[in-house]
Parts: structure tokens; sequence; C-alpha cells
């Protein structure tokens, strides 16, 4: 056994584009990019002072 060469992927949440994920379990990467992911905030906040 090659000890899992292969690499894993996540879809970014954004644009659904894999994004290879660091080897340690505790974290995971959601986006593809920093503007992503500052896209995503900036949609919550929206959405979230919308709903107020």
């Amino acid at each position: 056994m090659d000890g899992g060469a292969t690499a894993r992927t996540r879809p970014c949440k954004w644009c659904g584009a894999p994004v290879p994920q660091p080897r340690g379990r505790w974290r995971r990467r959601r986006y593809c990019s920093k503007q992503h992911r500052r896209w995503n905030r900036f949609w919550n906040a929206v959405l979230q002072l919308l709903d107020a």
C-alpha cells in the first residue's frame, strides 16, 4: 500500500472547483481561493443584515 497517495479534494463551496485538502484532520479547506472565502463572508453578512 502507498499510504493513501490519492489526493484528497472537496468541492469549493462557492464555485465547485476541487480544493486539495491538507494532511491534518483538524482543518478543512472549503474554498479554492481567498477571494471566494471573502465573497462568502460578504454575502453571509448581507443576508444576515437583510434578515434582521
